[in-house]
């Protein structure tokens, strides 16, 4: 059984990094995000601090990815540093499948994370998320391992991974945020307080000092007030459409003709994929507590998204949406084949499990395929030289997605 699973992971990893590889052989895309990203790193640089592209103080976004991105200053360091993230989450997470499923389930695990739209698609763009999705695989790996172990040294690398989150992308607080209630729901903090509580504070503290700085000494706050209840409305329709997505195959124009449906089934999926209990021993408990964190995780990092989006600090829109649910790929998966055999089996047709698998995986497939390939085709970033201050005329042309993914 381990040959087999080891074997699905090599798969897996083959496929993932040729999907990439025929992906990004011309060159990376770039969008209006990525123009920030590339000019405050070229200030880096240039050794000018944090400049965004207008010349002011950079601060909407963390300043993690403009400092690995002035490190990894090249089209070609930076797909290396895409590929080896979008490998190691691959790994990760294939390692906790083994922890939280049964063997026979655990080995699809890799090859559906491999075949994800979602986490393939912004490995081509100068963006954040592929790190952002191996920090947050990182940080989930050392945090299960810290339960099941209880070493220290795990909670060390977790609080380490943690700090870094929020400093990549804003949205780690988020998973931060969900790994707490987690931890509290599913009653893992007891007789870890203390612990657990200087673990939070640490995995915290970037995330308060880098927004004291870009909300209080770098500019004005740019937060607003909620919006309306359409905008929320919305809001909900696009993140349960995008999950929905994941799993079956839908047509863009159903998002616009149906948004109270979408809406609707957003915390009707949430519901059915909550991990039942198993069968009582230690290691069943442990890996059912262990699931339901992850769907704590899940529920806080979408109600703090759509939050976040009608306070103008996140966009709307199918394309965005699937973006910020990047670095939850692995959670809804595993909960997803958690909860596949007792539903199958409750209508009586183990068969038609097998069957709905090979339907998704045969999906997934034609999806990741069909978007590797027109993204292949999209227009190249122009990478800034090393010279001279940047121009916002010269950098802020850069287009938003405009070879999203379908």
């Amino acid at each position: 059984m381990q040959s087999a699973r080891a074997a699905s992971i090599l798969l897996a990893a083959v496929v993932l990094l040729a999907l990439f590889a025929w992906m990004v052989a011309p060159g990376l895309g770039g969008t209006s995000d990525s123009a920030h990203y590339l000019a405050t790193a070229r200030h880096l640089r240039l050794g000018l601090g944090l400049v965004d592209v207008d010349g002011l103080p950079y601060r909407y976004w963390g300043p993690l990815f403009p400092a690995l991105l002035a490190v990894f200053y090249s089209p070609l360091w930076l797909r290396i540093l895409h590929g080896a993230a979008l490998l190691g989450q691959l790994l990760l997470w294939s390692r906790a499948a083994g922890w939280l499923l049964p063997p026979a389930r655990a080995r699809w695990l890799p090859l559906l994370l491999a075949l994800s739209t979602a986490v393939l698609v912004p490995a081509k763009f100068v963006w954040a998320e592929t790190v952002f999705g191996l920090l947050a695989a990182g940080y989930f790996f050392g945090l299960l391992n810290w339960l099941r172990t209880e070493r220290g040294g795990w909670l060390v690398l977790a609080t380490a991974l943690g700090f870094l989150l929020p400093l990549q992308r804003t949205s780690g607080v988020f998973l931060l945020a969900g790994a707490a209630v987690g931890l509290l729901a599913t009653g893992a903090a007891r007789g870890h307080w203390g612990k657990l509580l200087w673990h939070g504070l640490a995995c915290t503290a970037g995330f308060w000092g880098w927004n004291y700085y870009a909300e209080v000494l770098a500019g004005p706050p740019v937060y607003q007030a909620l919006g309306n209840g359409p905008k929320l409305l919305a809001s909900l329709a696009d993140y349960g459409f995008v999950l929905l997505r994941w799993l079956v195959p839908l047509a863009v124009h159903w998002r616009a003709a149906l948004p109270l449906l979408w809406a609707l089934a957003l915390p009707g999926l949430l519901l059915a994929l909550w991990p039942r209990d198993r069968v009582h021993s230690p290691q069943k408990t442990l890996s059912t507590n262990s699931l339901r964190l992850l769907w704590w995780l899940l529920l806080i990092n979408v109600a703090a998204h759509v939050a976040a989006t009608n306070l103008a600090r996140g966009a709307a829109g199918l394309h965005d949406t699937e973006r910020y649910l990047a670095a939850v790929v692995a959670p809804v998966l595993l909960l997803v084949l958690a909860r596949w055999p007792a539903w199958s089996a409750r209508h009586q047709a183990p068969w038609l499990g097998s069957v709905l698998l090979a339907f998704w995986l045969l999906y997934s497939s034609v999806r990741v395929g069909h978007n590797a390939n027109k993204l292949r085709a999209t227009p190249l970033v122009n990478w800034p030289l090393l010279k001279g201050v940047a121009s916002e005329n010269a950098l802020s042309h850069l287009p938003a997605v405009d070879a999203a993914p379908g």
